[in-house]
């Protein structure tokens, strides 16, 4: 499964993760959207809320969040890997994505809207259940990571990924 996320180029990646996304009924409205980015955009700039004992194993991964550029197909086939390692029934899903969007040569679906949504916004969708945008008592938007059985430094990477994204960072 590796390998074909990895063969993606950034345009299909980005359309994998729309496509799956869209299947498991996630894909906000454009308002929501635009909201979501805001928030994440602010919660990149924010300390992570680690709701486990292995902080300094989640920093150490933020900081050192991959082998390459942050870049929005980079953080789409992270975020597909991940889905793909974390819930084994999303490997079926994202196969047949990933066929769709090669065979058709098919874009996003339409409630995907480039400019509204963001690679940023879809990773935070995709792991909803793994990593949530809070509101802290100082008001600011952040992350929040709940532990799973998944390793929490995979999660740290790919979350340092979406993080450099935003900030401009190079996600190594």
């Amino acid at each position: 499964m590796t390998s074909t996320i990895d063969a993606l180029t950034d345009e299909q990646a980005t359309t994998v993760l729309a496509l799956v996304l869209d299947h498991e009924g996630l894909l906000p409205d454009p308002s929501r959207s635009q909201e979501l980015h805001a928030q994440v955009t602010e919660a990149a700039t924010e300390p992570i809320d680690v709701d486990t004992d292995l902080d300094g194993v989640v920093d150490a991964a933020v900081v050192d969040a991959g082998d390459g550029p942050a870049t929005q197909g980079a953080l789409a086939r992270g975020t597909l890997a991940y889905l793909a390692a974390a819930h084994p029934h999303m490997e079926s899903i994202i196969e047949q994505a990933t066929a769709i969007a090669a065979e058709q040569e098919i874009t996003a679906p339409e409630k995907f809207e480039p400019v509204t949504t963001t690679v940023g916004v879809l990773t935070v969708l995709a792991l909803q259940t793994d990593v949530q945008v809070q509101r802290g008592s100082n008001g600011k938007w952040h992350f929040k990571i709940h532990k799973r059985a998944m390793s929490d430094s995979t999660l740290a990477k790919l979350l340092g990924k979406l993080i450099a994204t935003y900030t401009g960072g190079t996600g190594t």
